[in-house]
């Protein structure tokens, strides 16, 4: 079974299991929950497993999602599969990664 979990920790959300097409739906679901009206919100992907489109796709609409709250997202610790999945996506620039 596909497992996503996130928690928050020294002012990072820490994404950890598999952001995957079978997770994205659940993980969106809990998005209210990431965002406590700060301006900057960090996650940290450092514990995460796997990654797929549907994945990179979410962190977009977080993106876009915070923005609309004038917040900005920061990408830490993405592993080198999720480097090359944003970089054949073309969102490289729009992640900052």
């Amino acid at each position: 079974m596909t497992e996503f979990s996130w928690q928050q920790h020294d002012g990072k959300l820490i994404f950890s299991g598999e952001l995957t097409r079978a997770t994205v739906p659940q993980a969106w679901q809990e998005r209210a929950q990431w965002h406590q009206g700060e301006q900057q919100l960090t996650v940290d992907l450092a514990a995460l497993e796997h990654v797929d489109s549907a994945g990179v796709a979410m962190l977009l609409q977080l993106k876009k999602y915070l923005l609309e709250k004038q917040c900005e997202l920061t990408i830490s610790k993405p592993s080198q599969q999720f480097k090359a999945i944003v970089d054949v996506s073309g969102a490289t620039d729009l992640l900052a990664i």
